[in-house]
């Protein structure tokens, strides 16, 4: 079975937003799985305010990925992650829900502490810039 999820890859200048997850301390976009009758798009705008506080405008697609996610306790998910961009809005992020921590990442210094699919996120990022 393969879940749905979005996120999104908040940009400001040079710059991008990730969170710090709670379940595995890994850096991220903000973005998680798709609720009940969620667009990828609800479900994205829904992540980023639930984790940093934040709202956007505009989404645009930076592309589809599938992905395994192997969680803490050793359970593995085969995920379709929908991964938009947005220009940053305005405002002060803040860590909630399952962020540790919120931080903006220059594009050409990201942490080296994310996850295989959070490699290609940045990449498609980068590559998009």
């Amino acid at each position: 079975m393969k879940r749905r999820g979005a996120g999104i890859a908040v940009v400001r200048g040079g710059n991008v937003l990730l969170i710090r997850r709670r379940d595995n301390g890994l850096w991220d976009v903000p973005g998680g799985g798709a609720g009940p009758g969620e667009t990828p798009e609800t479900t994205a705008r829904r992540e980023l305010r639930e984790e940093t506080g934040l709202e956007v405008g505009a989404l645009s697609l930076l592309d589809v990925f599938s992905h395994p996610h192997t969680y803490p306790d050793g359970n593995v998910v085969h995920w379709e992650t929908r991964v938009f961009t947005a220009p940053w809005a305005g405002g002060e992020p803040r860590a909630g829900d399952d962020a540790a921590d919120v931080r903006w990442w220059p594009l050409d210094g990201l942490p080296d502490e994310v996850s295989a699919a959070t490699a290609q996120y940045l990449a498609a990022l980068r590559g998009h810039a």
